[in-house]
C-alpha cells in the first residue's frame, strides 16, 4: 500500500512536470485586447469631412465596434474612395475638398435635410432595392432601423417642396448631431448614413483582398486617410456634436510598425530598430485607455508616441517588429513604463527627477556610448537676459517684476533638478523636475531647453574660484577631479563620491544646489533632446553600431529588467 502511495505520488510530480514541459509559457504578460484604438484627429484636430482611399482591397464595410472592439458589419460598398462628413450643409469646392462655410463658388452641395420615405425596409438588401429606384435615393441606418431617404436639400422647406414637387410619399428629415454621412469623394453622391446616437458610434473597414476560388486573404487591405496609410479600420464619432474625431483601430503588431519608423530612423541597425519596438509595444499595452474619455487608447502624437501608419516602414522595420512580436519588457513580472526620448546628451536620469514617483527600472545611467554617433544636439547653447527670463515668466502666467538671480539645482547625473527665480522684490519663482528644464523654452525668443541636461550660469563668467591649500592660488571649479562611482568626475558637478574620513572612504552623494546667480545675463548650455528618461534612441543606434544587441540595450537604459 505504501508503495502505491509512493507510485501515485510519484506519478503525479511527472505528470505536473509534462503539464509545464508540454505547455511553454511564450509571454509573462498577456495582452489584454487584440485591437487598440489610436486618435488620429480629435480636439482641435477634429475633421468636418474625412477621406478614405483603398491602397490595398476591395471596397469598404460600414458597421460599428462593439464593447469587444469586434467589427460589427451591417452594409457595404465597392467605391474605391469615400468621404465621411458631419451631417451638416457641407459644400463640395472646386478642389475636390469638403467645406462647412458656405463659399461664394462652389461645385455643388450635401444638404442636411432629405425626404424621409415612409416605407420601412425589412433589412438591408430591401433597403438597397428600394433606394435604387429613385434618383438620389440611398440608405440609412437610424437608431437600429433600416431607412431609404432620397436627397439632399439645404432646409426643411426646400425638402418639403421636393416633395410635393415628385409626389413622394414621405417627410422632411433630418438626422441628430451624432449622423455620419458617406458620399463617393469629389461628388455630393450620398451612399449612406449612420445615426446611432451615443449607443454605437459608425465605423468603416476597408475590405481584404479574397481569391475567389479559395476564399483566403491575398492582399490586406489599407487605406489611405490624409495622405497616410494605415491597417486596420475607422470609426467616426462626432463627441461635441459637431466636428469628427477619428480612430484607427489596428490590431497591435500592425500598430506598432506604424510607430518604428517614425520614433527611430527606419533604415537604423536592426537592433536599434528591435528595442524601439520593444519599447513601443510595453509602452502602448501599459498605457491602453490614456485618453478613453475621447474614445481611443493612445493618440499618435509625442504625447503618446507617433504614429503615421505604413507609409514610412522598411523591411527591415517590419522585421524588428515581427522578430519581437508578443515581447515586452518587464519588472517583476509587471510591464514597465517604457519611456524613451532622441538623446541623452550623455547621462540619462532618475525618474522621479523628471516625471512621477521613483520607479526601480528607471535610474538614471551615464550614457558613454551615445556621443559616437551625431545626434544633432551633442552641444547647445542659449544666452538669457534678466529682461528675456523676466519677460518669459511673465508671458508665462507668473506675476514677477524684474528677475535680479537665478538659483540652479542639479541631480547626481549632472542634469537639471529645480530653478529658482528670485525678483527685484524679493519674491521667489521655483521651478522644479520637467518644469525645470521646461520653463525657458521660448519659441518667441529662439531659445529653448533641448533636454533636461543643461546647467545654468553668468554670462563671460569665468567659473567659480575655489582655493585648494593656498589662499593665493586659486583654481577653478572645473579643474578639480574625485574619483565618481562612474570614473573620474569634476567635482563642479553633481554624483556620488568617495571622500576620507577618520572611518576610511565613504560616499557621498551630491546634489549640487549652486550658488546664486546675481547677473544681467546668464548662459544656458546643455546636450540631448528629450526628457532624459528611459532609453535614449540615438544611444540605440551608437550600441547596436557597436555590436550590441536590443536585449542588451534595453537591459543598459532600464535597470534590472527583462525581456518576456
Amino acid at each position: 500500500m505504501l508503495k502505491k502511495l509512493h507510485r501515485s505520488a510519484l506519478l503525479i510530480i511527472i505528470a505536473f512536470a509534462l503539464l509545464f514541459v508540454a505547455h511553454p509559457r511564450s509571454s509573462a504578460y498577456s495582452v489584454p485586447v487584440e485591437t487598440i484604438r489610436i486618435g488620429l484627429f480629435y480636439g482641435s484636430n477634429e475633421l468636418s469631412s474625412s477621406n478614405l482611399a483603398i491602397r490595398y482591397g476591395s471596397g469598404y464595410r460600414f458597421g460599428w465596434y462593439n464593447s469587444s472592439r469586434e467589427f460589427v458589419p451591417i452594409a457595404s460598398t465597392s467605391e474605391t474612395q469615400i468621404t465621411m462628413m458631419k451631417d451638416k450643409n457641407m459644400y463640395l469646392t472646386w478642389s475636390s475638398t469638403y467645406t462647412d462655410e458656405k463659399p461664394s463658388s462652389y461645385a455643388g452641395a450635401v444638404g442636411c435635410y432629405h425626404i424621409l420615405l415612409d416605407r420601412l425596409p425589412a433589412d438591408y438588401t430591401e433597403a438597397c432595392e428600394l433606394a435604387s429606384q429613385f434618383s438620389g435615393g440611398f440608405v440609412g441606418y437610424y437608431n437600429g432601423t433600416w431607412r431609404v431617404c432620397v436627397g439632399s436639400y439645404e432646409s426643411a422647406a426646400a425638402a418639403e417642396d421636393a416633395i410635393v414637387e415628385r409626389d413622394f410619399i414621405g417627410s422632411a428629415f433630418s438626422a441628430s448631431s451624432s449622423c455620419i454621412v458617406v458620399v463617393k469623394t469629389g461628388t455630393t453622391n450620398i451612399l449612406f448614413e449612420f445615426d446611432c446616437g451615443s449607443s454605437s458610434h459608425f465605423a468603416v473597414q476597408p475590405a481584404d483582398v479574397v481569391d475567389p476560388d479559395t476564399g483566403e486573404v491575398t492582399t490586406r487591405a489599407q487605406a489611405w486617410c490624409k495622405g497616410r496609410s494605415y491597417y486596420g479600420g475607422f470609426q467616426y464619432t462626432r463627441l461635441s456634436g459637431n466636428d469628427i474625431t477619428v480612430v484607427n483601430f489596428v490590431g497591435l503588431e500592425d500598430y506598432i510598425k506604424g510607430v518604428v519608423p517614425y520614433e527611430s530612423g527606419a533604415t537604423w541597425p536592426i537592433e536599434a530598430l528591435k528595442a524601439q519596438a520593444l519599447c513601443a509595444r510595453t509602452y502602448a499595452v501599459r498605457n491602453l485607455g490614456n485618453h478613453s474619455s475621447r474614445g481611443f487608447d493612445l493618440c499618435n502624437t509625442t504625447d503618446c508616441q507617433v504614429y503615421f501608419g505604413t507609409n514610412g516602414a522598411t523591411d527591415v522595420s517590419d522585421r524588428a517588429v515581427e522578430e519581437t512580436a508578443g515581447k515586452f519588457v518587464v519588472y517583476n513580472g509587471e510591464l514597465c513604463d517604457t519611456v524613451y526620448h532622441s538623446s541623452d546628451g550623455g547621462a540619462t536620469e532618475d525618474s522621479e527627477n523628471v516625471f512621477y514617483s521613483a520607479l526601480p527600472y528607471l535610474r538614471g545611467v551615464v550614457d558613454p556610448y551615445e556621443s559616437t554617433v551625431n545626434t544633432g544636439y551633442s552641444s547647445w547653447s542659449y544666452t538669457y537676459t534678466a529682461d528675456d527670463i523676466t519677460w518669459i515668466l511673465q508671458n508665462k502666467g507668473y506675476n514677477c517684476a524684474q528677475i535680479v538671480s537665478v538659483t540652479p539645482t542639479y541631480t547626481r547625473m549632472g542634469n537639471i533638478y529645480s530653478l529658482k527665480f528670485k525678483d527685484e522684490n524679493g519674491k521667489t519663482f521655483t521651478f522644479s523636475r520637467s518644469s525645470a528644464g521646461s520653463i525657458l523654452y521660448s519659441s518667441t525668443l529662439k531659445k529653448y531647453t533641448h533636454s533636461q541636461r543643461f546647467t545654468i550660469d553668468i554670462a563671460n563668467d569665468n567659473g567659480i574660484q575655489l582655493y585648494v591649500n593656498d589662499a593665493n592660488n586659486p583654481v577653478n571649479s572645473n579643474e578639480l577631479y574625485a574619483i565618481g562611482s562612474s570614473g573620474t568626475q569634476a567635482i563642479g558637478s553633481a554624483g556620488s563620491y568617495y571622500v576620507l574620513t577618520g572611518s576610511g572612504a565613504e560616499e557621498i552623494e551630491v546634489r549640487n544646489s549652486g550658488p546664486e546667480l546675481i547677473a544681467d545675463a546668464y548662459v544656458v548650455s546643455g546636450s540631448g533632446w528629450g526628457h532624459n528618461v528611459g532609453m535614449s534612441q540615438y544611444g540605440a543606434l551608437a550600441m547596436a553600431n557597436l555590436g550590441f544587441t536590443c536585449e542588451e540595450i534595453i537591459k543598459f537604459y532600464f535597470t534590472g529588467v527583462s525581456i518576456e
